[in-house]
């Protein structure tokens, strides 16, 4: 219940929805390199 009325509604503020949330590696793994990359850029 606390997904759906909590959860569920927010997502469409979300710039990235992660799959299987913290079980999801390459998806986290894809994310750090970006956010690598962005700080080496600045």
């Amino acid at each position: 219940p606390m997904y759906h009325q909590f959860v569920e509604p927010t997502k469409r503020y979300a710039n990235i929805i992660v799959p299987e949330g913290g079980e999801n590696l390459v998806a986290i793994d894809m994310l750090t390199n970006q956010a690598k990359a962005m700080l080496k850029q600045n």
